[in-house]
Parts: C-alpha cells; sequence; structure tokens
C-alpha cells in the first residue's frame, strides 16, 4: 500500500477550515489507575466538563461524540441536541491520542491516520482504543492509511506547510517504538504526515504521556510558534521550558526561514493533588471561528494568556472554559478534541 504523501495527502493545520470536532464520552473505564495524578479525576465532573467543551464547540462547527453504548444515557442528558451521538465501544475519552488523524491531499479529498495506540505506554486496557481511527476514518468516509508506529495525536504539531514539532521525552520513549531508531521515527512521520522538516523539542511537562507537544508547544499560525514559558528561576519547570525555548529560538521552518516564538508563562497554580504537573494553556483548540481556551483560577496568568493568545488569533473569538476538571484526567481540552479538516467530497 502507498503512503499517504505518496499519494500526495499531507495533515492539515489546525486552523484550516473544519467539518467537524470529533471527541470521546468519558466512560466507566476511565483509566484513573494509569498513574498517580490521573487518579484523582471525579467521572461526574468529568462528564460536565466534557459537556461543557462539547456544547461550546458545536456553536462554531459540528461536534461528533463517540459513546460507548452503556454511557449513553449521561450523554444524552448532558449533550446539547446539536451534538451528533456514534456509538461504539471505548475504553477512555481522549479522542486527540486514540482518535484518526485526518489529512488532505491536492484534490482535497479527506484522508485518515489510523495509528498504532497503546495507552501511553501499556499504562492500561486499550484495546477498545485502539480501533476507536479506524471506527472514524469510516465514518468519515475518508481513506484508509494504517500507520503501525504508535503514536498519539497530542504528541505531534503541524503548520500545515511540511513543518512538525514534537518532542524527544515522547517520540522516543522507549514505551513507544524501542525497536525504531530516530531516523525510522522521522522517516515514519514524514511519509505519513506530508511533512519535510522536524523540530525536536526535548521535554513536555506531563508524565502521563510521556511529555506531549500540547502542553508546551503549538504553531498559531505557519511561521509562528506559541511556547509554554516559566520566568521563576526557581521553579522546577524553568530549566527544562528554558531549554526548549532555546531550541524554538534558532530553529527554520520547511523552507529554512526562521521562526517567531511567542512565549506564552505557564500558570504557577499546581491543580494536581500531591503533583508538580504545571497547568498548560497552549493545550486549546483552534475552531471554526473561535479558539476554545483553558483557564485554572490564576487571574494573573490567566489573564495574559488570554491576551496572547488573542492577539495570535485576532479574529477569532476566545471562549474560555475552567479547565480544572479535564487536567484531574491528564490532559485538557485540545488533548480531548480531535478536528476533521473541510474536504471536497
Amino acid at each position: 500500500m502507498k503512503t499517504p504523501t505518496q499519494e500526495n495527502f499531507y495533515m492539515p493545520a489546525e486552523w484550516y477550515q473544519h467539518e467537524c470536532c470529533w471527541m470521546q464520552w468519558p466512560t466507566e473505564f476511565f483509566p484513573i489507575n494509569a498513574t498517580s495524578s490521573w487518579s484523582h479525576f471525579d467521572l461526574d465532573k468529568g462528564r460536565l466538563a466534557w459537556a461543557n467543551v462539547a456544547n461550546v464547540i458545536s456553536r462554531f462547527e459540528k461536534l461528533k461524540m463517540i459513546v460507548h453504548p452503556s454511557d449513553s444515557k449521561s450523554a444524552l442528558n448532558l449533550l446539547d441536541k446539536n451534538v451528533e451521538i456514534f456509538q461504539t465501544p471505548i475504553d477512555d475519552a481522549w479522542c486527540r491520542d486514540t482518535g484518526a488523524i485526518f489529512l488532505l491531499n491536492e484534490k482535497n479529498q479527506l484522508g485518515g491516520v489510523d495509528s498504532d495506540f497503546n495507552c501511553w505506554g501499556y499504562k492500561e486496557n486499550f484495546e477498545q482504543d485502539d480501533k476507536v481511527a479506524k471506527f472514524m476514518i469510516n465514518e468519515a468516509n475518508a481513506k484508509y492509511f494504517k500507520n503501525d508506529m504508535v503514536l498519539e495525536g497530542g504528541s505531534i504539531h503541524v503548520n500545515g506547510q511540511g513543518t512538525l514539532i514534537t518532542t524527544e521525552q515522547c517520540l522516543l520513549h522507549e514505551n513507544r517504538n524501542p525497536h525504531l531508531s530516530k531516523d525510522d521515527i522521522e522517516n515514519n512521520l514524514k511519509k505519513f504526515f506530508g511533512v519535510t522538516k522536524i523540530i525536536w523539542l526535548k521535554h513536555g511537562t506531563d508524565e502521563g504521556t510521556n511529555g506531549h507537544i500540547d502542553n508546551v508547544a503549538c504553531f498559531s499560525d505557519t511561521g509562528t510558534i506559541l511556547a509554554m514559558t516559566c520566568s521563576d528561576k526557581e521553579d522546577t519547570y524553568y530549566d527544562l521550558l528554558s531549554e526548549n525555548l532555546e531550541i524554538l529560538k534558532t530553529s527554520v521552518d520547511q523552507d529554512n526561514n526562521p521562526l517567531k516564538i511567542v512565549e506564552l508563562e505557564m500558570s504557577k497554580k499546581r491543580l494536581i493533588p500531591d503533583d508538580d504537573e504545571p497547568s498548560s494553556y497552549i493545550n486549546f483548540y483552534i475552531a471554526n471561528d473561535a479558539v476554545i481556551f483553558p483557564i485554572f483560577g490564576d487571574d494573573v496568568a490567566d489573564q495574559n494568556a488570554m491576551k496572547i493568545v488573542k492577539s495570535q488569533f485576532p479574529n477569532r473569538q476566545i471562549v474560555c472554559l475552567d479547565g480544572h476538571d479535564i487536567l484531574m484526567g491528564g490532559g485538557n481540552i485540545h488533548c480531548i478534541t480531535q478536528q476533521q479538516p473541510k474536504a471536497l467530497l
């Protein structure tokens, strides 16, 4: 079978016009025992938070929610009527990581990549979630591409022009693809997502996913990267985020052009009990005409982050939602969403 790149498919940037957004409804099987930090997740509060995100996004684009058949009642009770429900067995609710990564080709036709999923390194049951990507691709009537490399959607971000950013902490972690070298992984990313340039940051901030990129950096346009930073030299993340920042400042895009780096200060609040993970403002979702953005009750940091994000997306409405109860499960708004770009039928 030909790879997506061989058939002229590529991964569009997140701000490309969407057909819809996909999510998964939190299940009774949510992997709260996978890590100590995830054990603080409250299912009832989590479902309210997921519903809040879904209902807001549905004001700007179609929202398709994948729901385990046994959880249909709670979904119907909390989701707005314009949210479309798809029933299939699932294990948890992190659609960015378990779901398909959608592509477009030169004719604006839709494709989808189904990568292997092993629950962030075999942390919990995952067999049902490993089938979600194929389910989404079939429902979307997209061309199916199987990628045998373990890869979660939250571990990569693209500018849609040929550049991808990721972290060594995640993609080179021994519980992902220990049989593959860094060159092997780069070649896979190029074959499946239509990129020619890969920027490797050293660190993420969350141990549960082994440092996904979507907590620490993202493109806000084709030549600009928003980067999580820390100004407090006494903070445990100061050195790690400063190292990431220095890499970005000396990086270039697919055409060898320097990138503009916009610093986005993290919240100093540590919200997860007995855990040092910072709260990330990078973990937002770019919807049609809007940015759905987490805040954490840290007034100074929240206001600063909103100002910076608005400066990067001046033509989109910034909708701020409380990210606390999603964070308790191991991620935030970007982690629970997956965009499907608009294609020609």
